[in-house]
């Protein structure tokens, strides 16, 4: 599962965002302090990490800059929920590849779209294969257990017809 490593100093916006990244089918690692984001980083080696960037000892970008001063994370996308205005950060940041920026009060959809903007979709194992139903030669094809009907030939024009590929 992919892991999102996130941290705010306040435990309500915690809880929040690690609710919203389980429902999107992330792993959420939650940091308890903004010391704990690069052991936790290197520990869970997280595809994302979300912060806060307005935070009492050390900024935001202060955290982004010890992270990625790892070689290992130099890339490591970053997401700041945060009130401060969008500008402020923009003019800290200034274009850093693999930035997204989200406002607070968090709004999940707008999360949700900058997680997919930056790491794509959730990776969730893989299914199951059903299993290959092959049919013994010279058996009609439709005739199988589980297989769609078979194809008569025949346009249902006006889908009336069921097992009629309707083409209209």
């Amino acid at each position: 599962m992919t892991k999102i490593l996130a941290f705010d100093l306040d435990p309500n916006f915690q809880e929040v965002i690690k609710a919203a990244l389980a429902s999107f089918g992330y792993e959420p690692v939650i940091a308890a302090d903004g010391y704990s984001v690069l052991p936790l980083a290197q520990q869970h080696k997280p595809s994302l990490v979300v912060l806060d960037y307005q935070l009492p000892v050390a900024d935001g970008f202060e955290i982004l800059s010890r992270v990625r001063a790892v070689p290992e994370f130099a890339s490591m996308p970053i997401i700041f929920a945060s009130k401060t205005p969008k500008f402020e950060i923009e003019m800290a940041i200034m274009g850093a590849p693999g930035v997204a920026y989200i406002d607070r009060p968090l709004d999940a959809r707008q999360l949700k779209d900058a997680i997919e903007g930056l790491i794509g979709k959730p990776v969730a194992a893989p299914a199951a294969a059903a299993p290959m139903v092959i049919p013994p030669p010279g058996a009609p094809l439709g005739d199988m257990p589980g297989a769609p009907p078979a194809f008569s030939g025949e346009a249902d024009l006006d889908g009336a017809r069921d097992g009629v590929i309707d083409l209209d």
